[in-house]
């Protein structure tokens, strides 16, 4: 039978699995080559790192998830759990997305469902950092209703030089009255 949203999209979204691990650390050392959307420069880990984090792909403490279209792996967001009884409340968000498939849903459709799972774990809150120049990223996050919540100034320290990053966040619950954004 036919999937009809990836035919309607081209894609599907889903947990990783090991198989995907080639796949998509081609896509993702497209994505760290272009030097722009991403902390790292270079990959430091090989497919056969990620073929091992792909085998426990969603769990109540982490997930990782792809926009396949066939056998392509053309996006991937990971979410994991901050550490620590202070912070396991918050997960912290990261998204790429293949240069060639941008700006046709799969951003959004891999928040869906990282939203999706935040709620069925029990995540209370969601968190990225983003790069100031990365407008695109930063409209699709707010209409997923992610604020801005702080600026790390030179943060990131890439060949292009030091890079700031905005902090934002968003609630799956209703936002605690002690966690009210104060000037």
């Amino acid at each position: 039978m036919a999937d009809p949203v990836a035919e309607a999209t081209g894609f599907v979204v889903r947990p990783a699995q090991p198989r995907d691990a080639h796949s998509f650390f081609e896509m993702w050392s497209g994505v760290v080559a272009e030097g722009r959307y991403v902390r790292p420069d270079q990959t430091r880990r090989d497919a056969g790192f990620y073929r091992r984090v792909f085998r426990h792909a969603w769990s109540s403490d982490r997930v990782d998830l792809v926009a396949a279209s066939g056998e392509r792996v053309i996006g991937h967001l990971t979410a994991a759990r901050e550490e620590g009884v202070a912070c396991n409340h918050v997960a912290s968000v990261g998204l790429a997305v293949a240069a060639d498939w941008r700006g046709r849903g799969v951003g959004s459709a891999l928040m869906e469902e990282v939203i999706a799972w935040g709620r069925q774990m029990g995540v209370e809150k969601l968190a990225l950092s983003v790069f100031p120049h990365n407008q695109v990223a930063i409209e699709m996050y707010r209409r997923f209703g992610f604020a801005e919540e702080g600026r790390l100034s030179g943060h990131s320290k890439k060949s292009i030089g030091y890079v700031d990053e905005i902090l934002m966040g968003m609630w799956l619950i209703p936002r605690p009255p002690e966690a009210e954004l104060r000037d």
